[in-house]
């Protein structure tokens, strides 16, 4: 007998179905079977089960299609344990059959995809048909029955059934033909099957097929089935207002009687309106447990509006029971929502946190905001809470590397990539590599010029020259031979250039790197083989072993992993694939499984967060909908061109939008205290408005029916782009937060403190760099006396991205790159180099583009070379002396260090093209230390070489005080930063030497604000960091300017 209970609480179903577990079964030690649609179902009617009886034991709870066959599987020996027709399963099937099948027997336009396609595109469309074949079984047997029959069933279904008739050939063990069998199992055999009473507890809705099932069980042993029922009236008949119209126009209006009576149960009640229909056809006995709220609230009044099947009644007044916010992005929903909930257990007597559902549009997208809000410190209340329902990947990073690592595998080996993976603390332990570790590989990789390409044989099985140039055999190449062969970085070793880079004990990061590259790139042969599902479950599986040293902490991640490989491979040996496959099907299945929804966790404590998702209505105190928006929810699901049913509507056909908008009305209707509503509704860069998903514009306009006006604005919130606005602050606002340092923020706000805020607002305290300089630190300083400071006391870098390798080989030089690589060429070619020597060592060391291009370039670089190099023969034909050791007192400062490139002509410097301010600075510093310390037989002087011009800086007999004064702002930028900018300065001073103070200005200001061929100091990151928005040319940097530039320049003579 089928027994129905029908409640809009589910509680009160929850409450009956104890009742009758608590009444003896005829066979008390056989288990119980309580059929639920999800695993969340499931453990929250556990939990209250064990409430009402104090334990909850010998039960299960099957799923439908779970429990259905097994029965068949217990029934009829033939039926094996799995259906290979479950929609997974079948997929490959599908694509194996499609890899064998002649392109005749499928449509053309199948087969033309095919022949374009991919593996991974292949066994997508495998996927797609695979879903529509279980479609079919459940919506559509009688198309099935005539597939078998070769019969058509429907216009352009040719080719389906062909591949329909396949499959069955290989195995006709189906969902649709145990149904044919069923009226030929003996009663006596199926009842003793089946245990004495079966239990089916919310489930939404059932296919046409199952329910028949279900009407063959219910005559043979009770069925109760429990159903949360929006409503208590008969509601089979009510219409939208669409369909309303719809109607309309094929008949007149007085003689449809056409009820829409509840317009959120009318538009959004669709499937349960069906499935309500087709259970009360089955004539069940059974009871009513409805329970009307009697509070004033305006949640429950609308709930009771839906339970009557009311047109929307005005209610007196507005209250917060239900909100809706519109939010600027996902992150901004969730801080506004962290401080609803904050309220909520502030306002609602006995809420505990674990009262609270969180569900998310995309829990993938919202999972890492949630959990960096709720989980960041502060001064506000903390929220204790759990996400279920997150992919693998959000959660496990080792899943994610794991899946990076055959990618990479299957890639060109961009540097970036593998210095990525190194980011994982499990592969560096793996390899013996730390942090420090990494960012010494990095700079010996910059320095081996490697960007991509495992060798020279890489490139040519891309259709590329094979030059093995800037790949990563080469660059380990130089490494190796340079620890090999320190300190003879000028011969070449088989054209291989030895790059003495590594030093001691970095030579075991060196090893680590080795063998994390050997690795990696004996992956990419074993990739390229097919193998049986078994051998892939054994390579991935000695991957994890191989890539991954795990933790105590990790230990459980990487089992998670190992486990879901496990999951692929038994998910093809029973769908029956026992043939060797490509990698990309399963690279790509791989991905797919770890993104599918975990659900550990949920009704664990603390909050709960987990994805907006079909049989997901559980009732909880406080209910959060996040990311409301449109085209996000209701989810739109994508017509297939090939999808039968698409053209062919029947009652009980279940659509993906239209289980969504009764889930929303299911949640409606399950929130007992609180319904709080987000979107994004404004876009973050212009303020203008976005529409909120279609359901939250029709509870929008059922509320505005029930609350007037200023009620609206009670629970509607327009919230601003940042959580440290004014209005959050303000006492009368309706906004608020719970954030004290959002307090102080805006607080700085409200008194115009904004980016001109300093980063460093008052001087730092005293340092040993202050009084122990070394000279090299003292130079470096003055290049940019801002980044300087930012990396003397902040220990900051923020250039340090630029350090990075480049992933791109080189079609040209960039000018810094090439003044650099001229300079060695002069120094070369002095050293009496020749320049084939000298091609071949630049190539082999990587800095020069490959082919043609990069022997035209070289050979424009060597005739600029060789030009220099004649120039400082004639004037310097000297060798140079020993350096000279810098050990001076200047007060409390003790400068040290070593003046290099001495000769008995003083210092010389040149450049093929010029020197720039920065440079000339440091060449004066330079210069006033060898007058300084005055060696016998050196003369004082500083010779300079720019391209086609030569100068000097002439004696300085005031060396001493020029360089105190330098310390002195050495040791003023060190405590703040200094407002001295080398480009800048150098044009305002240049200028004033004209005697132009007016025009030294202005000229100063041109170049500080740069123009379009030439970025300006004000552009530059340290100056953005340390002095926003300060006027930096102001008098003290004028002063300071004339300081530090004025004896510079008085000392400074050209010729030519």
């Amino acid at each position: 007998m089928l027994r129905l209970y029908q409640s809009n609480h589910l509680e009160s179903l929850a409450a009956r179905l104890a009742t009758q577990l608590a009444q003896p079964a005829a066979e008390p030690l056989r288990q119980e079977q309580v059929i639920v649609q999800h695993p969340g179902m499931a453990r929250w009617l556990s939990l209250q089960i064990a409430s009402h009886l104090g334990i909850c034991a010998n039960l299960t709870f099957p799923l439908p299609a779970a429990f259905i066959w097994q029965l068949f599987h217990t029934l009829l020996p033939e039926v094996p344990e799995c259906d290979r027709y479950q929609p997974q399963r079948l997929a490959w099937r599908i694509y194996c059959l499609l890899e064998a099948l002649d392109g005749g027997e499928i449509d053309q336009s199948v087969s033309n995809y095919l022949a374009g396609a991919d593996d991974v595109k292949g066994f997508q469309l495998a996927q797609q048909l695979a879903t529509l074949f279980d479609r079919y079984l459940i919506y559509r047997p009688d198309w099935i029955v005539k597939w078998q029959r070769r019969e058509s069933a429907t216009e352009g279904d040719s080719w389906q059934a062909s591949l329909w008739r396949h499959l069955v050939a290989e195995d006709a063990i189906h969902w649709v033909s145990l149904q044919l069998q069923l009226g030929q199992i003996g009663k006596a055999s199926f009842k003793e099957t089946l245990p004495p009473r079966i239990f089916i507890f919310g489930v939404p809705t059932l296919s046409p097929g199952y329910l028949e099932i279900i009407r063959h069980i219910a005559s043979l042993v009770d069925v109760h089935l429990f159903l949360l029922n929006p409503c208590e009236a008969h509601w089979a008949d009510i219409v939208s207002p669409t369909e309303q119209a719809r109607l309309a126009l094929r008949s007149r209006e007085e003689e449809l009687y056409l009820e829409v009576g509840n317009p959120l149960l009318a538009t959004m009640g669709r499937q349960g309106r069906d499935f309500f229909a087709t259970i009360n056809e089955m004539n069940p006995g059974g009871e009513e447990l409805y329970q009307p709220r009697q509070g004033d609230l305006l949640l429950h009044q609308l709930q009771d509006q839906i339970l009557t099947l009311s047109e929307p009644q005005p209610v007196t007044s507005s209250d917060s029971s239900i909100s809706l916010h519109r939010c600027h992005s996902p992150m901004r929903e969730v801080e506004v929502l962290y401080d609803q909930l904050l309220a909520a257990l502030d306002e609602v007597p006995g809420l505990t946190a674990s009262d609270i559902l969180v569900m998310a549009s995309d829990i993938d997208c919202y999972a890492p905001l949630i959990k960096a809000h709720f989980s960041s410190p502060g001064s506000r209340p903390k929220l204790p809470f759990r996400i279920s329902g997150a992919g693998l990947l959000q959660g496990n990073p080792l899943a994610t590397a794991l899946l990076e690592i055959v990618q990479l595998a299957e890639s060109r080996y961009p540097v970036g990539g593998l210095l990525n993976l190194l980011e994982y603390p499990a592969i560096r332990r793996r390899f013996g590599l730390d942090e420090a570790g990494i960012e010494q590989v990095t700079r010996w990789l910059t320095q081996a010029a490697v960007h991509w390409g495992r060798d020279g044989d890489s490139k040519r099985s891309l259709g590329l020259p094979p030059d093995p140039g800037n790949t990563w055999r080469e660059g380990l190449w130089q490494l190796v031979l340079g620890y090999a062969m320190p300190g003879d970085a000028e011969q070449l070793w088989h054209r291989h250039y030895p790059l003495d880079a590594v030093e001691g004990s970095e030579s075991q990061w060196l090893g680590g790197m080795l063998a994390f590259c050997d690795a990696l790139f004996a992956l990419q042969d074993e990739l390229s083989i097919s193998r049986s599902p078994q051998a892939w479950m054994r390579l991935l599986i000695g991957l994890t072993e191989q890539f991954f040293a795990a933790d105590e902490e990790s230990e459980s991640l990487l089992e998670s992993v190992r486990e879901t490989i496990h999951a692929l491979v038994q998910e093809m040996q029973q769908g029956g694939i026992q043939q060797e496959l490509a990698f990309a099907p399963i690279r790509y299945r791989l991905q797919e499984m770890f993104s599918q929804a975990v659900e550990r966790g949920f009704l664990g404590g603390g909050v709960n967060c987990c994805a907006l998702a079909p049989m997901r209505s559980l009732p909880f105190r406080v209910i959060a909908l996040i990311g409301m928006n449109d085209q996000a929810f209701p989810r739109q699901q994508p017509e297939l061109g090939f999808d039968l049913m698409g053209n062919e509507f029947r009652a009980g056909d279940r659509s993906r939008r239209a289980d969504d908008r009764y889930l929303f009305l299911e949640t409606i209707i399950s929130a007992r205290d609180r319904l709080i509503i987000s979107y994004v509704g404004r876009n973050q860069r212009d303020n203008s408005l976005l529409p909120p998903s279609v359901v939250v514009d029709e509870l929008r306009d059922t509320l505005q029916q029930m609350v007037d006006e200023s009620g609206m604005q009670q629970i509607t919130f327009d919230h601003p782009l940042q959580p440290f606005a004014q209005d959050y602050f303000i006492a009368d606002s309706a906004l608020f937060s719970y954030s004290e340092e959002m307090r102080e923020a805006a607080l700085w706000v409200g008194r115009g403190n904004r980016d001109d805020l300093p980063l460093v607002p008052a001087p730092l305290a005293d340092t040993d760099d202050e009084k122990q300089i070394d000279l090299q630190r003292l130079l470096h300083f003055f290049t940019n006396p801002l980044r300087g400071f930012a990396e003397n006391r902040l220990n900051l870098d923020i250039n340090q991205a630029d350090q990075l390798p480049e992933e791109r080989e080189q079609f040209s030089i960039d000018y810094f790159d090439q003044m650099g690589l001229e300079h060695e060429l002069v120094e070369a070619l002095l050293a009496e180099q020749t320049p084939e020597d000298l091609y071949q060592r630049l190539r082999a060391r990587g800095r020069l583009p490959h082919g043609k291009v990069g022997e035209q370039i070289f050979r424009q670089m060597q005739m600029r070379a060789t030009a220099m190099a004649e120039r400082v023969h004639s004037l310097d034909k000297g060798d140079s002396l020993q350096p000279l050791e810098v050990d001076l007192l200047f007060g409390e400062q003790h400068l040290v260090g070593h003046l290099h490139a001495v000769n008995q002509g003083g210092l010389l410097v040149y450049s093929t093209d010029r020197l720039y301010p920065y440079q000339m600075l440091r060449h004066w510093i330079r210069h006033l230390l060898l007058n300084a310390l005055n060696p016998p037989d050196i003369k004082p002087l500083t010779r300079l070489l720019e391209g086609e011009r030569s100068g000097q800086f002439r004696p300085a007999e005031r060396a001493m005080d020029h360089l105190e004064i330098l310390l002195q702002r050495y040791r003023q930028g060190l405590h703040l930063p200094l407002t001295f900018f080398p480009a800048t300065a150098w044009i305002y001073q240049e200028k004033l030497q004209q005697g132009d103070e007016e025009k030294a200005r202005k000229g100063a200001q041109q170049r500080w604000f740069g123009n379009r061929f030439q970025t300006g100091d004000v552009e530059k990151p340290y100056h953005r960091l340390l002095l926003p928005d300060r006027p930096a040319l102001d008098e003290t940097f004028f002063a300071t300017s004339s300081e530090i530039l004025q004896p510079l320049m008085e000392h400074l003579e050209w010729h030519g």
